[in-house]
């Protein structure tokens, strides 16, 4: 009888998987469901004493409970990550300036990075390092943003490490709140960010103390000496800007066209600073190490050699969730080469996460973060069954099909994650990284080289003309792939449910093709057809649902009326042609609600929709006389001459909302007008988007 071989389970093989199965719903819990510091500590006492209880079990007892034990492991665990997320809330912090902070208060700051030039300002994360006030000095943590006047005379003022004093009034950063929109506020508390200030060249002085420490400020002048080479042997402003993300993933100086196009064709993550770019270096220190490979004690001098520099290069890029996670995983598998330990891959990959979210539970919300993984978690599991489509004898061509295979496979875990963030598919994205990917990497080798040699101007200046011609050569391909009609599928709408649907049709197909079980086929399709169902359900619902959107998109009027698939838009003409204004503040609503088609009208006074009467009000318009019209809703836009008190005499008790072209010290005007008129004021500004259900 032949022998049959039996593989442990995942979940054994990796003891770490099991441990993030808790601890990442703890952190859910604990966000969307917030609970008192002393109940999770009870929590945590409950569950660590019945476990020490569990440990002095023995004979019969301690097989009866041992499942017991497993399941307390994961409720502490669970409290562990509930726990993190509470502490990790900046604003939960004993020393963080928003306990101490009061308008007119002194506010020491320190600049955290160089200004980034604007539209209208400079813009710089600063830390708060004190807060002074009656005689009180109280050192803080923290972080603000910081709108500089934009002038140029300022910029020596406000660089790097500058530590400034000002008593200007922080404002808390605000979120949009037009559906379906980008979470700016939540994004900015996840970096420790809560406020943000305007400063003219008088409203701060600067002081001589300085208060980044040595370690900072040395990698910030690597940054700066990497930057500076760049831009002194690249003369292209689109190839210097793509050189600058590649190497050190700075892209303030990107087009945001080239940003997009780079997005549509599936290689974003060649100017998103990733674990592919990790990858490159280890590969290269790999090869040039080898000769310490032979010996034990050369072989630990090989490991810290590259622990140094990898982490070095993370360090140097910003630390994104993405690289930080191949930084970590590099880590395990260095320390166990050093120890000569085979450890797996999944095991690697769940110990990574686990600390990862120990250090930062936020990272559970960042796309780079959950990218990252996807994508290494689909390479282990399906590149070896899609490199098995195809056998090939000639060894170019199975160096090509390999290539391809490793981005097909990747693929296959991040689509859901595309569709759900991006709310696009990239069509080619195989073409592109074919070609993309090695290129990318080797202007990335040449980029370091061009830092390492920029001392000799003559050498320097010919391998930056060289990575010129090798990057407009890259962007030029990347063009020529995003203009072809069919090269993306845009406007895709999917919610949290629906991607988990597609997660579990993916998973059942991979087991039922894999493992060759057929029962799982079924459930494949089961999901498949739930995913049909709810998404249909979604789009028709939306689609009969009229609406009325107010948005926020600061210093212009921007309305929308939406029905059937359409949107009819009666607002400020720019918003509308201004493609960074239509996409960012527009077209995740119009996205959500399932309007594609667009139909401008010209705003008149009233627009008489779904039996609702919508009065505009604005610069040049009057007020109808009293019993003319009933407004339902009344939108006021601009600095115009008007008193509430008007529009009660007139309309009575009606909604009266101010978009986003009202100055903000007239709509608080207009609020305190509207509390005693029994008037119901909705300031687009301050409570976000105003929606209305017709």
């Amino acid at each position: 009888m032949p022998m049959q071989l039996t593989y442990a389970p995942i979940w054994k093989e990796a003891p770490f998987i099991r441990l993030l199965a808790a601890f990442i719903p703890g952190i859910l819990l604990q966000w969307y469901f917030p609970l008192p510091l002393i109940v999770i500590f009870t929590i945590l006492a409950i569950f660590t004493t019945l476990l020490i209880t569990l440990h002095f079990l023995k004979g019969y007892a301690l097989f009866r409970y041992n499942w017991l034990r497993a399941v307390l492991i994961m409720l502490l665990t669970a409290s562990l990550g509930m726990l993190l997320t509470h502490y990790n809330n900046i604003t939960h912090q004993p020393g963080w300036f928003g306990h101490y902070y009061q308008s007119g208060t002194i506010v020491i700051a320190s600049v955290k990075e160089t200004p980034v030039e604007k539209n209208r300002s400079f813009k710089a994360l600063a830390d708060v390092y004190a807060v002074a006030g009656n005689g009180t000095f109280i050192k803080t943590e923290g972080d603000i943003i910081i709108y500089f006047q934009k002038d140029s005379s300022l910029l020596e003022r406000i660089g790097f490490g500058k530590t400034i004093l000002f008593s200007k009034t922080l404002q808390p950063v605000q979120k949009s709140g037009n559906p379906g929109a980008f979470d700016y506020k939540r994004y900015c508390l996840f970096q420790g960010v809560t406020h943000q200030v305007f400063l003219s060249g008088t409203d701060f002085t600067e002081s001589s103390a300085q208060l980044q420490s040595a370690f900072h400020r040395w990698l910030h002048f690597c940054r700066h000496m990497a930057l500076d080479a760049l831009r002194k042997y690249i003369t292209g402003r689109d190839e210097v800007a793509v050189a600058e993300a590649l190497l050190i993933g700075y892209r303030e100086d990107l087009d945001r066209d080239m940003v997009q196009q780079y997005s549509n064709t599936g290689v974003i993550h060649v100017i998103a600073i990733s674990g592919m770019h990790l990858a490159m270096i280890y590969g290269l220190l790999i090869i040039l190490l080898k000769p310490l490979d032979k010996k034990q004690l050369t072989r630990w001098i090989r490991g810290v050699v590259i622990l140094a520099v990898l982490w070095s290069f993370t360090l140097l890029s910003g630390a994104g969730p993405s690289i930080l996670r191949s930084a970590v995983m590099f880590s395990f598998i260095i320390a166990g080469e050093s120890f000569t330990r085979q450890v797996s891959v999944y095991h690697t990959l769940a110990a990574s996460a686990f600390f990862l979210l120990c250090s930062n539970p936020f990272f559970v919300w960042d796309v780079g973060f959950q990218l990252s993984y996807a994508a290494v978690l689909s390479i282990v599991i399906f590149l070896r069954p899609v490199t098995n489509w195809f056998y090939c004898r000639n060894k170019t061509a199975a160096t090509i099909w390999k290539t391809a295979a490793v981005t097909i496979s990747a693929q296959i875990l991040t689509t859901p994650l595309s569709m759900y963030h991006f709310n696009q598919l990239p069509n080619l994205f195989l073409i592109s990284n074919l070609l993309v990917v090695p290129l990318s990497g080797l202007i990335l080798y040449g980029a370091i080289l061009l830092c390492m040699l920029s001392g000799w101007p003559a050498v320097a200046q010919l391998l930056g003309d060289i990575l010129l011609h090798l990057l407009r050569f890259m962007n030029g391909f990347i063009s020529f792939i995003n203009d072809l009609p069919f090269s993306v599928t845009g406007n895709i709408r999917i919610g949290y449910f629906q991607t988990l649907l597609l997660y579990g049709c993916i998973t059942a197909t991979a087991i039922w093709v894999i493992k060759k079980k057929g029962k799982m086929a079924a459930y494949a399709l089961v999901f498949l057809l739930l995913f049909t169902i709810v998404r249909l359900a979604d789009i028709l619902y939306h689609y009969r649902q009229p609406r009325l959107v107010i948005y926020n998109v600061p210093q212009y009027a921007a309305v929308d009326f939406i029905h059937r698939g359409q949107y009819y838009f009666a607002g400020n003409s720019q918003v509308e042609n201004d493609r960074f204004l239509r996409d960012f503040h527009l077209r995740p609503t119009r996205l959500l609600y399932r309007a594609g088609r667009n139909m401008t009208v010209e705003r008149p006074a009233v627009i008489t929709w779904k039996h609702k009467n919508i009065l505009f009000i604005g610069p040049g318009s009057g007020l109808p006389s009293p019993g003319s019209i009933q407004a339902d809703v009344i939108i006021l836009s601009g600095n115009i001459a008007i008193k509430m008190q008007q529009l009660a005499e007139i309309f009575g008790n009606t909604t009266v909302v101010f978009d986003s072209s009202c100055p903000a010290w007239k709509t608080r005007q207009w609020k305190n007008e509207c509390d005693s008129l029994h008037l119901r004021p909705h300031s687009v500004s301050e409570d976000g988007a105003f929606v209305l259900k017709l």
